[in-house]
């Protein structure tokens, strides 16, 4: 099959190394073209997701399917990357692929697992054939909201990840700082119709893990550079590409579809990047928030 991938950043480098491994036809194309240079059979699209709504304005619609391989939310309406692409593309079979996949990981030929979610088992299960080797296992799921919406909330949740270790808050409280991101998650998430039980998989819990205590995670590194004194720029210049939690964060504070869903570390991580918030007074209202029991 020949395959699109719009992106030559990293990721979409991976998803290419794996589709050419399993014997497919992978090319690359700029973000910033103007039409498609050939004829494909399926589009990945593989940028930022600030990016997206721009690069689809300028190329007419290609009559294939479109798998998402980004993470994120848009400023302004709030829309996952699928909903982008339904917005200015109009109705067609849709995807999104996401789980704890490291770019860098995957070129050195580890192994990984992720998942492919589609309202359409037909192109799921197209998908999951298309990537799924030894080395890099998928899954498939009908919930397209709860994997794309797992995948961009735990940007936000990397970010305090590497805030909870440049203050050397300790394992405990890194421990229990997850545990109540992905409850957070969970709400968010259950809120615009995802499934509880998709938070509790590769591209809700599994890929929070990764994103939150690794510092191959620019969105942890990001989250480290604060705590240890730098400014957001300063910390973004140092991530040295796009960290998706700084968007994502925007995007949800403003996302009236969140509704009254208490968000609490979500408010604080758009506080201390957007309102200038000290740090450690977002710790304190964290911990001196009222008990209440573990469900909520």
């Amino acid at each position: 099959m020949k395959v699109c991938l719009l992106g030559e950043g990293r990721w979409g480098r991976a998803a290419g190394a794996i589709l050419a491994e399993n014997g497919h036809e992978p090319f690359f194309a700029h973000h910033t073209l103007a039409t498609w240079p050939q004829a494909f059979d399926l589009l990945c699209l593989a940028i930022p997701v600030q990016h997206v709504r721009q690069t689809l304005l300028r190329v007419a619609a290609p009559p294939v399917p479109v798998v998402s391989l980004g993470k994120g939310l848009e400023i302004g309406t709030g829309f996952r990357v699928t909903e982008i692409v339904r917005d200015v593309w109009g109705s067609r079979p849709l995807a999104a692929l996401s789980g704890p996949n490291f770019a860098a990981e995957i070129l050195r030929g580890l192994p990984a697992a992720t998942v492919v979610a589609s309202e359409s088992e037909e192109l799921a299960t197209r998908v999951q054939q298309l990537f799924h080797n030894r080395r890099f296992r998928v899954y498939r799921s009908s919930d397209l909201v709860g994997v794309e919406i797992g995948g961009a909330l735990k940007n936000i949740y990397g970010i305090a990840g590497g805030l909870c270790t440049g203050l050397a808050l300790g394992e405990n409280a890194s421990a229990s700082l997850l545990t109540r991101c992905l409850a957070e998650m969970t709400r968010l998430g259950l809120r615009l119709g995802g499934r509880p039980e998709t938070f509790a998989g590769l591209s809700g819990l599994g890929d929070l893990i990764l994103t939150a205590r690794s510092p191959q995670s620019r969105n942890f590194r990001l989250g480290l550079s604060l705590a240890q004194g730098a400014s957001l720029k300063e910390a973004l210049a140092m991530a040295g590409s796009v960290v998706e939690g700084v968007p994502t964060a925007a995007s949800v504070h403003e996302n009236p579809l969140f509704g009254d869903v208490k968000k609490p570390v979500a408010d604080e991580i758009y506080q201390i990047l957007f309102e200038g918030k000290e740090i450690r007074h977002s710790l304190l209202d964290l911990l001196e928030r009222e008990a209440a029991p573990e469900g909520r």
